[in-house]
């Protein structure tokens, strides 16, 4: 019985230790990372809305009910040209005569749409009973045109990466529903002034301007803009497995080469 508990002993004692073996082996396996040479970046993405970089919301002079639309949804249209009439009155026996709506700019019509506002999107139509601009500071605004000839992408930046930005510095942009598609642009605003977020955080407005159009691109596109903020060429990589906090500092540990079979 004493020679077989020594046999098994020993035998515990060599498993134990081979497998403090293998482990130890299995975690150096998983902390040693290998230095490659090459190129270094550092990125930025974030998220944001295609728009037209001009935007002109459309409302009446006068109060009154919309007796023509010359207009629809999709429409383009060009400066001075005729969009709706408006009926000045309340009532048809008011005889005034009719005012006419016309285009500001060269642009695309769009439903109007609140700033910040979730109600449905509902487009002018004939019959409508709107408020002009000289009854009221709040007037019916009929359509919005918008200049396609110049799109942006706005985006919410947060106050940690927006220092990160410069204007004119460029971007590629990369448009959920044209997948394989990237739009150079350039960053064209990046506000001076923050805003404050409802969850409490602070953001700055920024847009990034693309002059070249595309009809396949259309406002309110989800769009994701890219841009390389640095770039270092020939450079020692090592992924973040082979880096040690020691002290405050950052450190890899060079293995060295075993030199027993037994040590390795």
């Amino acid at each position: 019985v004493v020679v077989a508990a020594a046999v098994g002993g020993g035998g515990w004692w060599g498993w134990k230790r081979h497998s403090k073996k293998k482990a130890s082996a299995a975690a150096e396996e998983e902390t040693v990372a290998e230095v490659t040479e090459g190129s270094l970046e550092v990125r930025f993405r974030e998220l944001g809305e295609i728009a037209a970089k001009r935007e002109v919301d459309v409302a009446s002079k006068v109060s009154g009910r919309v007796i023509e639309l010359t207009v629809d949804e999709g429409h383009r249209v060009r400066a001075g040209q005729k969009l709706a009439v408006i009926q000045p009155g309340k009532t048809g026996a008011e005889k005034y005569l009719p005012s006419e709506v016309t285009a500001p700019i060269d642009g695309l019509v769009l439903a109007y749409v609140k700033a910040g506002g979730n109600a449905e999107v509902k487009f002018t139509r004939v019959g409508d009973q709107v408020t002009g601009q000289f009854d009221s500071q709040n007037p019916t605004y009929l359509l919005t045109l918008a200049d396609m000839r110049t799109l942006i992408v706005k985006m919410r930046i947060n106050e940690l990466d927006v220092l990160k930005l410069k204007e004119d510095m460029p971007v590629e942009v990369m448009v959920d529903a044209l997948r394989g598609e990237v739009f150079q642009a350039k960053i064209s605003v990046i506000s001076p002034q923050a805003e404050k977020e409802q969850r409490g955080g602070r953001v700055f407005r920024a847009e990034a301007a693309r002059e070249k159009p595309d009809p396949r691109l259309r406002t309110g596109m989800t769009a994701r803009v890219d841009a390389v903020l640095e770039k270092r060429e020939k450079s020692l990589r090592l992924p973040l497995t082979g880096l040690f906090e020691d002290k405050g500092a950052e450190v890899a540990y060079l293995k060295p080469e075993a030199k027993d079979p037994e040590l390795s």
